[in-house]
């Protein structure tokens, strides 16, 4: 085993995406130490601080500055819209898995753990965490964290009804774990695992989980190791454990739960009135630049919590804010953006789309009144809207004319391009657009708009993130395009939080959303718009995916059902493909899910996306000129925000 790094004998395609970064160093042997911040130089000389070098793992993650090594220092001012963006905080603070992508999103490398050894059939993991890591508090990060969080809240029925990936094998019963000793643990499946590295790099919170449950703070919170635990619940005002545990073991809105992040909050980001959230450096954090500096170069992270996105514009125009793209780097802002460079002292960065489409639009399939669950299931329905849909004018109204005209679907250039899938039913054509709505709702009022079987007027409402106006500029003039072929449709504005509640309900009716999947490993670790494959499916096939993720119909919002046959093959293959450790089958078997995505046209999308950006402030450094735009990545995560320095100019 070498440190910092992956270990496999294994040499089939389907790993050797896991491995080393290009970057200078990820780990290694550490021999030098060099520097801290000087607010916590003066804790250490007034003794209320560890010195440096009993803060710092033996082994600590080295990373390669993008341009230089940085200046300490500074507060790093950004925002977040409503009361559930959490994704910013994801994106900047908290993106520390065992595994995390390179910053060029070429391979999987060691983050938490130190390294990993793979066995050959790609069935056993086992980790080296840091030794002397610790938590924000100073107590140790040790296998016995992961251990609590696995064996006492992953598998705890109350806590965690059903296990899920990329924790369990093909038969949906969970993965042995094995703590080995304080730095060293190990999973094991009944079958080969060959996606389970890249999953544990990705964005989502069962992936992150593994290393977010301090258990010296939260057991006191588990009826396991409390036996009055109903004193903390009352005392939390929660009604149960489960509720008390997600409570306190929220970072961003409990301010008293460790962190092994680079910032630790001081003032939490919650759904009430706060207007701002504030996380400070963490004192122990276990990264360091290439000459030793302890990381992060970054004092302060302070989010402005605003309810106008608009907001968030002018803030950036007075040079307030130092850097972000979410909710503000739209087509419709970057005109006033640009121009107001000089003005508040920024500039743009290039973000490379990964996602599938600007905008897919997406009908509940599974929608609780029988008849339009019946018409949303009928492909001639949906193939009617997408031929009502001037896609050329929406480019040019809404996205400037920057783009390529698409469905959703993988982009051009990857192994898994389907050009059916890309490029079927985008034409605008109002007289198909009749002929296939006319085999679902034939009859029209005298106005020319369409009756359902009831003979009640039909009309469909969309649901769209109201932090995400663009979305409602394009709903508007689909709307206007779909009133020609005699449908009716109502763009409405939610707050995330509300979107999220209805999505786990499946009570939305439609909805337009926007994230990954189009590009890169993500169309097989994200294929939520291709079949009913995890929580975010919920937009468009909540009863299925309920079926797929195992949800218990006794206690599940949405109550599973049956999919049909072509959902049911596609859920098949993706379970083989999960079991696959080879990366040529792998790519066979998810593009038949693909191509079964083609021929069923589930969801419709506008185009494909041009280049983004983002904004910087001009003193804002080591920010690469150009990074992916994902979620899987997750942007800016990989190409560590830790390194990021405000400079004096």
């Amino acid at each position: 085993m070498v440190s910092g790094s992956v270990t496999r004998t294994l040499k089939r395609r389907a790993l050797t995406t896991v491995g080393l970064t290009a970057l200078l160093a990820w780990g290694g042997a550490f021999s030098a130490l060099a520097g801290e911040a000087p607010v916590l130089a003066e804790k250490v000389q007034a003794g209320t601080l560890p010195p440096l070098e009993e803060r710092l793992p033996k082994d600590p993650l080295v990373v390669a500055p993008v341009d230089e090594v940085g200046e300490y220092g500074g507060t790093w001012r950004s925002a977040m819209v409503g009361g559930s963006d959490d994704g910013w905080i994801l994106r900047t603070v908290s993106y520390e898995n065992l595994m995390r992508w390179s910053p060029d999103w070429t391979e999987v490398v060691p983050n938490v753990a130190g390294s990993v050894d793979v066995n050959d059939d790609a069935t056993l993991f086992t980790f080296h965490l840091r030794e002397g890591m610790k938590w924000s508090d100073g107590a140790p990060f040790t296998a016995d964290d992961v251990k609590f969080w696995y064996e006492d809240l992953f598998l705890n029925k109350e806590f965690s009804p059903t296990p899920t990936e990329p924790f369990i094998n093909s038969d949906g019963s969970p993965a042995k774990f094995r703590m080995i000793d304080d730095t060293t643990f190990e999973f094991e499946f009944a079958n080969p695992k060959g996606l389970f590295l890249q999953y544990l790099a990705t964005a989502r919170p069962l992936d992150i989980a593994t290393v977010r449950f301090p258990r010296h703070y939260l057991e006191k919170f588990h009826p396991k190791y409390n036996p009055d635990i109903q004193k903390e619940i009352d005392a939390a005002g929660q009604s149960n454990w489960v509720g008390l545990m997600v409570n306190k073991s929220n970072y961003w809105t409990n301010t008293e739960v460790p962190t092994i992040n680079a910032w630790d909050f001081t003032q939490g980001y919650g759904s009430g009135s706060a207007t701002q959230a504030i996380a400070e450096r963490n004192p122990y954090y276990w990264k360091v630049d290439t000459e030793g500096n302890q990381l992060p170069y970054i004092d302060t992270r302070f989010f402005n919590v605003l309810s106008d996105p608009q907001v968030l514009v002018t803030k950036t125009l007075a040079g307030e804010i130092d850097f972000q793209d979410r909710s503000l780097a739209t087509p419709a802002n970057k005109p006033v953006l640009y121009q107001g460079q000089q003005q508040g002292g920024y500039e743009f960065f290039t973000e490379t789309p990964a996602s599938p489409n600007y905008i897919v639009m997406m009908l509940n399939l599974n929608h609780k009144d029988p008849e339009k669950r019946e018409i949303f299931q009928n492909r001639d329905f949906r193939i009617g809207l997408s031929y009502a849909m001037d896609r050329q004018e929406l480019l040019d109204v809404v996205w400037l004319g920057q783009g390529e005209i698409a469905q959703t679907s993988v982009m051009p250039g990857s192994v898994y391009y389907n050009e059916q899938l890309a490029k079927q039913y985008t034409e605008y054509d109002l007289d198909k657009a009749n002929e296939y709505l006319d085999k679902v709702l034939p009859n029209k009022d005298s106005s020319g708009m369409r009756l359902g079987p009831d003979g009640k007027p039909f009309a469909i409402t969309y649901a769209y993130s109201a932090a995400n106006p663009v979305f409602g500029d394009a709903l508007e003039l689909v709307a206007a395009q779909w009133r020609k072929a005699g449908i009716a449709m109502t763009p409405t504005p939610l707050d995330r939080t509300l979107i999220q509640t209805r999505q786990d309900a499946g009570e939305l009716e439609g909805v337009a959303w926007e994230r990954g999947g189009g590009a890169g490993q993500e169309v097989v670790l994200d294929p939520r718009w291709w079949f009913p494959a995890n929580n975010d499916s919920f937009y468009w096939a909540p009863a299925w995916t309920a079926y797929y993720l195992g949800a218990n119909p006794e206690t599940s919002q949405v109550k599973p059902e049956a999919p049909p046959p072509a959902i049911q093959k596609q859920m098949d293959l993706y379970n083989e493909l999960q079991a696959e450790p080879d990366f040529d089958k792998q790519v066979e078997l998810m593009n038949e899910i693909l191509q079964i995505a083609a021929d069923e046209f589930w969801t419709m999308g506008v185009a494909w996306q041009a280049n983004g950006y983002g904004v910087k402030k001009t003193n804002f450094h080591n920010v690469p000129e150009s990074m992916p735009a994902s979620w899987i990545y997750p942007t800016p995560a990989p190409t560590n925000p830790e390194q990021y320095y405000i400079g004096k100019n």
